[in-house]
């Protein structure tokens, strides 16, 4: 199966909470990889709340109208000492939705939208974003705008990646 390589990350928006859910960050030559980062104050013994910045990684799919897009996507957490310990994300809940315009209302009948949640490896930070065959061989051969966002149990959004998705004509219909 493929994975996607990432390019560099621009930051796109800042978010501080109590509890930070991962940021997406972009490896070179790794599947998608989000990570936050937890910093603490050593001064008299005691640590501060974990801040983080939010920016989802920005990068291009391509795939052939009538076959599945299957990527695997990994959340980590960086602690104060550097370690990254993988983010266990049971119960969390993704979002994918491309749109030709990104103006489109969600309802409209062109937006594809996949939502689910990692049952196999949640413990271990990772997930899969397929895109089944039906689907692609239903999208138009044109570009679509999409979005991959990550959703707590406690409700809040991240953001986790974003681009543009080009179905490609296949030069065959053999498969």
């Amino acid at each position: 199966m493929p994975t996607l390589d990432l390019p560099n990350l621009a930051a796109i928006s800042y978010q501080k909470q109590t509890t930070p859910p991962p940021i997406a960050i972009a490896p070179t030559g790794a599947p998608i990889s989000s990570q936050a980062q937890a910093q603490s104050t050593p001064a008299s013994g005691s640590t501060t709340a974990p801040t983080q910045s939010c920016a989802p990684s920005s990068f291009n799919l391509a795939v052939e109208q009538g076959a599945t897009l299957s990527s695997q996507i990994t959340i980590q957490i960086q602690d104060a000492n550097g370690v990254l310990q993988p983010v266990n994300i049971t119960g969390y809940q993704f979002q994918f939705t491309a749109k030709i315009d990104p103006s489109l209302p969600d309802n409209d009948p062109s937006v594809v939208m996949i939502n689910w949640q990692e049952t196999s490896t949640p413990t271990q930070g990772v997930t899969w974003l397929v895109i089944p065959a039906a689907s692609t061989q239903a999208m138009q051969a044109v570009v679509y705008y999409y979005q991959i966002r990550m959703v707590s149990p406690s409700a809040v959004v991240t953001p986790l990646a974003n681009g543009t998705l080009t179905i490609v004509q296949p030069i065959s219909s053999r498969y």
